[in-house]
This record gives structure tokens, sequence and C-alpha cells, in this order.
């Protein structure tokens, strides 16, 4: 809902596991993990470029550990899955970018909630049939 709502304390909540918080930046912490051999997950605080302001962004990516275009059917989350129930929130839809005939960047919005979710391939990046959430990045816009 706001900034406050991106914090450590929200993400322990909410995804049941210890967030790791820089020492020296307490804004600037991030939770990730395994899901198979070649795919793990990450959440990161995004920091404004004003020192010492508390994080306005949240990034979820899915991370290929194989740097190697994997498959990503074992993680695929389809756009349609994410993408209903913000709408059904109330957030409005909307394409932004178009590479290589993919549809890869979705814009949500919601008062001063942004959601910017970018696609890729399920087998092969490039694929435009099959396509799967690769990362989301969540913004307080005001």
């Amino acid at each position: 809902r706001n900034r406050q709502d991106i914090s450590p304390e929200t993400l322990e909540k909410y995804m049941g596991e210890k967030v790791w918080v820089n020492p020296d930046n307490k804004n600037d912490f991030e939770i990730s993990g395994k899901l198979t051999e070649e795919w793990y997950y990450g959440l990161d605080s995004m920091s404004p470029e004003t020192p010492g302001e508390k994080p306005d962004e949240l990034m979820f990516v899915f991370n290929d550990q194989t740097h190697s275009g994997a498959d990503m059917s074992p993680v695929c989350v389809p756009l349609a899955d994410f993408s209903e129930p913000l709408i059904a929130a109330g957030f409005t839809a909307g394409q932004r970018c178009n590479r290589h005939g993919t549809q890869d960047i979705w814009y949500f919005t919601r008062d001063a909630i942004g959601v910017r979710v970018s696609l890729r391939g399920k087998s092969k990046p490039l694929d435009t049939t099959q396509t799967c959430v690769l990362m989301v990045i969540i913004s307080v816009l005001s």
C-alpha cells in the first residue's frame, strides 16, 4: 500500500523466512532461495538514490544459475496466473514493450502502486508462444 510496507518485517511475515539485512544500511535487505538445480529466486529491496530513505521498490526475480537459458518449466508462472488476481484487486494492466515479437513487459497500476512484470520464453528465452514471469518490480509511485 505504501513505502512502509517495503520492510524486512513485511517480507518475513509473507515469505515465512528470515530476511538478510545489510548491517551498514538497514534499507538494503533481501531474501533468496533455491527452487531447483537451475533456478533460484531473489527478493530484494531497491532504495532510492537519496541515502537513508526507505526503499520504494521490491524486485522479485527468478535467477537461472546456469546462465544458459535454462528451461523455466519447473518454475513457470504464466502471466495470466499473475495478472488475473491483480486485475481482480483493481489494478489496470497495460503492455509497454515488445521485444522480438514477445509480450515481455507489462505494467499494472492501482493508486500509488505500480507493478512491472518481465516475461521470457518457457523453454527458450525468446519463445513467443509460451512465456513465464521472470521478474516483478513493485514500486511506490508517489
